[in-house]
C-alpha cells in the first residue's frame, strides 16, 4: 500500500532533519535496523520482546521533555533502548547530572559509544551535560541511578518488558520521577499503574510523573 502524500512528506522531512543532525554533529544515527539482523545470539531470549531501531525524530524529544514537571539540574536522564544514541546526544543540550543509554545489542551499543566520542569533540553546540555513557544491558534488569530521574522510551520493546520496567521504577521511592514515552504502543501499562500519572501529551508521545509528585503539585 502506498503511503498518503502527507505521511510520506513528513517521513521525508524527518529523514532530512535526521541527516542534518548527523552531519552537524559528525555522527551516524539515521537508520532503520532490526535487532534480529545484527547480533541475536548476543542479545539472548529477550530479543523476542524487542522492537527495531529507529532514531527519535529531531525536535520531538524536546517537546516531550517540556512536560517534565521538575528542573533537570541534578537529575539523571536514562534512555532505555538507546540504539545509536541520538536521544542521548539531544538530551545533552539540557543540564542533566548524568545521561545514560541502556542498549541490549552489543553492536548498537558499540556504534553509540563511537557516536558519543565523536559528539564530545564535534558537537554543533557544546553539551551542557558532560557525563554521557552507554551501558550494554537488558533494560528489564537495569538498576536506575539514585536521585531525580527522567526515563525515556521510544517504543523499545513490548508490554512484557514495559511492565517490568514500570514495576522496577515504582518499587523505589523517589522525590522526582518522570517517564517520557515516544510512540507509546504499550502505554496501557503505565496508564493502569497507580504509581504514575499523566502530566502531558503530544500526538507522538506521553509524559508521566510519579503519582505522589503529581498530587503534591496539585495541593494549593
Amino acid at each position: 500500500m502506498n503511503a498518503p502524500p502527507s505521511t510520506l512528506g513528513a517521513h521525508v522531512a524527518g529523514r532530512r532533519a535526521g541527516l542534518r543532525f548527523d552531519a552537524d554533529n559528525g555522527v551516524a544515527t539515521e537508520a532503520l535496523l532490526f535487532l534480529g539482523d545484527l547480533d541475536p545470539d548476543a542479545i539472548g531470549p529477550n530479543i523476542a520482546h524487542a522492537t527495531h531501531y529507529e532514531p527519535t525524530p529531531v525536535g520531538e524529544l524536546d517537546a516531550l521533555l517540556a512536560h517534565v514537571p521538575f528542573p533537570f539540574e541534578g537529575a539523571a536522564f536514562v534512555d532505555l533502548g538507546a540504539g545509536m544514541g541520538r536521544a542521548l546526544l539531544a538530551a545533552a543540550s539540557y543540564p542533566f547530572r548524568r545521561i545514560v543509554g541502556v542498549e541490549i545489542s552489543p553492536a548498537l551499543a558499540a556504534i553509540a559509544r563511537d557516536n558519543l566520542e565523536i559528539f564530545e569533540r564535534r558537537a554543533a553546540r557544546p553539551p551542557r551535560c558532560r557525563d554521557l555513557r552507554i551501558v550494554c544491558e537488558d533494560a528489564a534488569a537495569y538498576r536506575f541511578p539514585r536521585g531525580d530521574l527522567v526515563v525515556y522510551l521510544y517504543n523499545p520493546f513490548d508490554a512484557t518488558l514495559v511492565a517490568r520496567v514500570a514495576a522496577n521504577l515504582a518499587r523505589v521511592p523517589r522525590k522526582r520521577l518522570a517517564v517520557i514515552y515516544h510512540t507509546p504502543v504499550e502505554r496501557h501499562v503505565f496508564d493502569a499503574n497507580p504509581a504514575f500519572a499523566i502530566v502531558g501529551e503530544e500526538t507522538f508521545g506521553v509524559a508521566y510523573a510519579s503519582a505522589s509528585r503529581r498530587r503534591a503539585l496539585e495541593v494549593p
